[in-house]
């Protein structure tokens, strides 16, 4: 049984840590089964996006990081909840750093499909407002939701209409009552962020037009399989999803996908488009039928498979440790270049701390000056980066890996090289 050949993630930390509060759900997320299985177990691991201050540094609580199966809907899950305010209240991802492109091409697509001049528009997790402001300037009145009282800040500083909370039944109902219903939500990167999905997509039935439209995009689970992207599993990722998975839950809100499509971003996304079942505006794309077949054409996700998935990433572990350790050994310097979540589970698993790394370069203001968590690297600045001579670089942003090698051609010049540790090991000179 996948239980009993579990291999246990467990950071090997010499001093006892300090356990922070979180809660353990007992039925999965979507379809209220026990039929839970374990298939991974990074032990205790700190809160991925906590960046420390230097007094802060060795006083971050840990939690578990466990993720399940559900034997019964197939939804990938993490069943130990931090709580929102821990997770989300400071929050220091900022959308506008790396996907700005991506957002305004996103914002010319639903203003061709599906916009007229009167639309209302409404973004469940609008972040900085990335992807708002373009909207606002082509002159759609729009509304963003987010808890993160520091980025909700900087969007309305760009004079976007954000309302710092968690959406729900209770938000829904108020921006009803104030603005009526929406024509279009939005909601990206965020559905993998929430515990009660039943409240959220109570509250999109209330506040979407019969004939309106609800697009999302979230992390696409076959390709974290298929490209042994570990590094995705962290606390603020509750849920990871395929199009057949997504398929069965909306229908129990009267909602069906009429189509949907592959995105590279984060190595691996879907945008999902769906509608109200009685609105016979919107015909089903093949996408839909092509990608569902695509899944049933899989070997299906079962212990076995998470078993196998399980003892790769044990060996991808042991060789990125090994190649860091055997440079160090060599003389040479490495640094890290992008501090995100992903690249603190990493870090934190592979237990590669500031005695292998330098620091790590990254281009948030809301990460410079600080340390990660768990393994206490300090982040700087890409600007001290381009004046050091360190050779080597090992890239935890990899899902950037073009932009950033694009962007630093004078330190692969100069003779540097990046280590690019997904989906497979390998230096790129």
């Amino acid at each position: 049984m996948l239980a009993q050949n579990l291999v246990n993630y467990t950071r090997m930390i010499k001093k006892e840590v300090k356990i922070g509060k979180f809660k353990k759900r007992k039925t999965c997320r979507f379809c209220k089964s026990r039929k839970l299985i374990k298939f991974l177990d990074f032990g205790h691991m700190p809160h991925a996006g906590n960046y420390l201050k230097p007094k802060e540094v060795g006083k971050e609580y840990y939690y578990p990081l466990r993720i399940f199966f559900c034997k019964n809907c197939g939804l990938i899950q993490n069943l130990d909840i931090i709580s929102s305010e821990t997770l989300f209240k400071n929050y220091h991802y900022l959308s506008s750093v790396s996907l700005t492109k991506h957002f305004q091409e996103y914002a010319k697509e639903v203003k061709k499909k599906f916009l007229n001049k009167n639309s209302f528009i409404v973004e469940i997790g609008s972040n900085d407002g990335v992807l708002l402001l373009p909207l606002s300037k082509m002159g759609f009145k729009v509304l963003g939701v987010d808890p993160a009282v520091n980025v909700g800040r900087i969007a309305k500083k760009k004079d976007l209409d954000i309302i710092v909370d968690y959406f729900g039944v209770k938000v829904a109902d108020n921006i009803v009552k104030k603005n009526g219903k929406a024509d279009l939500i939005l909601a990206n990167n965020v559905l993998a962020h929430i515990d009660d999905m039943n409240n959220v997509f109570k509250g999109i039935g209330k506040l979407l037009k019969d004939d309106g439209v609800l697009i999302f995009e979230v992390h696409y689970f076959p390709d974290l399989l298929k490209r042994l992207q570990y590094d995705f599993f962290y606390g603020e990722h509750l849920s990871y999803y395929n199009v057949s998975t997504l398929i069965t839950f909306l229908n129990k809100y009267n909602l069906e996908i009429f189509d949907v499509k592959k995105m590279p971003i984060h190595s691996g996304s879907i945008r999902v488009y769906a509608k109200f079942k009685g609105n016979n505006r919107l015909k089903t794309k093949a996408g839909v039928l092509k990608l569902v077949k695509y899944e049933d054409d899989l070997d299906r996700v079962d212990e076995k498979i998470l078993e196998n998935f399980n003892l790769k990433i044990d060996k991808h572990r042991s060789d990125i440790k090994k190649l860091l350790m055997d440079i160090k050994k060599g003389g040479s310097r490495i640094v890290g270049y992008g501090a995100g979540g992903r690249a603190n589970t990493f870090l934190c698993s592979c237990d590669v701390n500031n005695d292998l790394l330098d620091y790590i370069v990254d281009e948030s203001p809301e990460r410079q000056g600080k340390f990660t968590p768990g393994t206490h690297i300090p982040i700087v600045s890409p600007e001290i980066f381009r004046k050091d001579k360190v050779k080597y670089v090992l890239l935890l942003a990899w899902n950037y890996k073009k932009e950033i090698i694009k962007k630093e051609q004078a330190f692969a010049k100069n003779g540097g090289k990046f280590i690019v540790s997904f989906p497979k090991i390998h230096l790129v000179h």
